[in-house]
């Protein structure tokens, strides 16, 4: 971080609180150890806005709101996507959507934008459906049948791999080739966090795991450039987001992406769609186990709106309640517990000056369970997300997809997604809760849960 204080347009104005931490490393050691507790605590301590010394860097942690919507609507064009943890997200995803700024990001967007169409979703709907029984027929009625005790995080993993394979890219992979997607993506999202901590630290510190990194983004890449090749040769793969992206020009320069520019924008959506779908849908699982009534109500409305016969886009609507499921999951459970941002120029906050070059987290996991915003905000509530209680609250204080102009382009294929696969669970199965296999979270790069999320399933 750079020292601004002597250019600094606002001279007068104080830096927010600061944490107490260590000599050299600050908080880092204590916020690794207990991410989002420390957290907590520093916000009862220090209120909604306070400044945490990461080794030599520094950053300003947001906790309200207000906070969001300043950062990523109101004073957007200041707030980019640099720093030490989009630095190390562009070692794999290039210049993709999510860590793009300015005017390039701007085109990206456009080019993108027809694949996330309403149309475009009503057509993506049948395959969605006829590869998420695929699925299930493959894993989880063999699991049924016998009753042993099932990882459900584990098996939304191939789950969701599968789904995004032929949903989004066509199914142009063979079995082994997804099978080296899902291995590499798993653990590509698992180094991370390693990744922005490595480039915090004193570059003679090792990292243990980062040539397996490197071997993973090659692996990907070796995917992504063998399914791009086939999707320029093989008409048979269909009216495919890969071949959307081939055909995209921008009507304002006449210009089409390169093959690296759709390969940033590939790895970038299969992060999206499979480690964020992955780990909410566990999460739900999780808490439809735990909450007996919300999953009766579930199966009711599934029985009422669906009976027997596979969903179609049409459902989505009289699914209400399981879309407040899902809601209330990435409410409480946000795979992306952080929004973070760095500052162009100096910025004023509460009062407090931001200056230019500090990276700022807007922390929507501690937004997502403000009492004076979410009532009893520890309680898994859906119904919080009907209209009647949602009026009135404030727009950024669910932030599970980001907020403003860079609000996740796949947000509604997302959510139609979760609506389908627990409406087909709820179909097809009873979930109930293995005595002694808790899921508890583990805040990793995503908010996973740690050692999985164990069911027993019986056919209903």
């Amino acid at each position: 971080m750079r020292d601004t204080a002597a250019m600094s347009p606002l001279p007068r104005l104080h830096l927010p609180p600061a944490v107490p931490g260590l000599p050299l490393v600050g908080n880092l050691p204590r916020l690794l150890r207990r991410r989002l507790d420390f957290l907590e605590q520093a916000r009862q301590r220090h209120g909604d806005i306070f400044r945490l010394r990461l080794g030599p860097a520094e950053a300003v942690a947001l906790c309200h709101p207000r906070h969001a919507q300043h950062v990523l609507v109101d004073n957007g064009p200041n707030y980019i996507k640099g720093g030490p943890f989009w630095d190390s997200v562009r070692t794999f995803m290039g210049n993709g959507l999510p860590v793009s700024d300015g005017e390039y990001w701007r085109r990206q967007r456009r080019l993108l934008q027809p694949a996330f169409h309403h149309q475009r979703l009503v057509t993506l709907a049948e395959r969605l459906v006829e590869t998420l029984d695929e699925s299930l027929a493959e894993r989880w009625d063999e699991a049924a049948r016998t009753g042993e005790p099932f990882n459900a995080a584990q098996a939304f993993t191939h789950m969701t791999m599968h789904l995004l394979v032929r949903t989004m890219f066509g199914g142009g992979l063979s079995q082994a080739e997804a099978e080296q997607a899902e291995q590499a993506m798993v653990y590509i999202i698992h180094f991370m966090l390693k990744g922005m901590v490595s480039r915090l630290l004193p570059p003679w510190v090792p990292i243990p795991g980062h040539a397996r990194y490197r071997a993973a983004i090659e692996a990907m890449d070796s995917v992504i450039f063998r399914m791009i090749e086939r999707g320029e040769h093989d008409a048979e793969l269909g009216d495919t987001l890969l071949s959307l992206m081939g055909q995209a020009v921008d009507a304002e320069t006449g210009e089409r992406m390169t093959t690296k520019q759709i390969r940033d924008e590939a790895i970038a959506l299969f992060v999206a769609g499979f480690e964020t779908t992955t780990t909410g849908l566990a999460w739900a699982l999780h808490a439809l186990t735990q909450q007996p009534e919300v999953a009766r109500r579930l199966q009711a409305e599934v029985d009422s709106v669906l009976g027997t016969r596979a969903p179609r886009f049409e459902d989505l609507r009289r699914l209400s309640y399981t879309r407040c499921i899902l809601q209330e999951t990435l409410r409480l459970y946000s795979p992306v517990y952080w929004l973070p941002r760095t500052p162009l120029e100096d910025d004023e906050l509460d009062g407090y000056r931001i200056p230019a070059g500090t990276l700022v987290g807007v922390l929507s996991h501690l937004i997502h369970r403000r009492p004076d915003i979410w009532e009893s905000p520890e309680r898994f509530d859906p119904d919080r997300f009907s209209p009647e209680r949602s009026e009135g609250r404030p727009k950024l204080a669910w932030l599970a997809f980001g907020g403003g102009q860079r609000q996740c382009i796949g947000k509604e294929f997302a959510l139609m997604e979760g609506q389908f696969i627990l409406a087909r669970i709820a179909q097809r199965y009873r979930v109930t809760a293995i005595p002694g296999k808790l899921a508890q979270p583990q805040f990793a790069t995503t908010l996973r849960a740690r050692d999985g999320v164990w069911v027993h399933l019986a056919p209903r």
